[in-house]
């Protein structure tokens, strides 16, 4: 059977969120929306947080529709998208939902739960703590990331920790800032404002400077990673 890596979150249905070891995950009928099984932990796109990472095994189909149905679905996938869809798969293990952060997504996986949890006064230390050059370490390690050979559809130096930060961010923000956490841009569109915006950046250099120490030399990673150390304290 294939192996690959299965992703499940609050958002999940009924039948993926009762997941165990040694047991199946079956869809009820062999329609959309298709289990979607990962290849690797590095392709999972995390989306939401907290959610549980399966190992699984594919259970090939059998009756012919459900067959015909899956063939014609993944014959859409482009070739090294780093997933598949399944109908049914076998549970192997429950792995750290921080795999797809990386090597160091323990410490990606603390800076999201961190913004997830910002409050407003926070927000105010994290961008008072931040240095103007900041964004243009963070520029530098992202550009020496992007010249590296990788594999198609990876998302970032710390896989789909960056998007899922701001994902966070912005519902802190509804959550718990005030009447002014919130500004239209020169496109028309809704934009956090400060400091929710600047506390976003300094979580987000903290997520690259810990969770890809090999993009960043020592004065670089101390530059990212200073208001992150100032608020919270250094990762270990």
């Amino acid at each position: 059977m294939v192996s690959g890596y299965l992703w499940i979150d609050e958002s999940a249905p009924d039948h993926a969120r009762s997941a165990a070891a040694g047991g199946l995950v079956r869809m009820p009928s062999p329609r959309p929306p298709w289990l979607v099984v990962y290849t690797a932990p590095d392709r999972v796109l995390v989306n939401r947080w907290p959610g549980r990472l399966w190992q699984v095994e594919i259970v090939p189909p059998e009756p012919e529709p459900e067959v015909a149905a899956l063939a014609e679905i993944t014959a859409r996938i482009v070739p090294g998208a780093g997933y598949t869809h399944a109908s049914c798969v076998e549970v192997v293990a429950e792995v750290s939902p921080a795999l797809p952060f990386g090597a160091h997504g323990a410490a990606v996986a603390r800076v999201v739960e961190a913004g997830q949890a910002l409050d407003e006064p926070t927000a105010h230390r994290l961008a008072a703590a931040r240095s103007p050059e900041a964004g243009h370490a963070y520029t530098a390690a992202w550009r020496r990331w992007s010249e590296q050979p990788r594999g198609w559809g990876l998302h970032s130096p710390v896989g789909s920790g960056l998007g899922l930060l701001g994902t966070v961010l912005q519902a802190s923000a509804r959550l718990r800032g005030g009447p002014g956490a919130w500004v239209v841009d020169g496109d028309g569109e809704h934009v956090v404002a400060e400091p929710w915006d600047s506390a976003f950046g300094a979580l987000r250099e903290a997520a690259l400077a810990y969770g890809a120490p090999q993009l960043v030399d020592g004065a670089a990673r101390e530059l990212l990673a200073a208001p992150w150390d100032t608020v919270y304290g250094p990762l270990r």
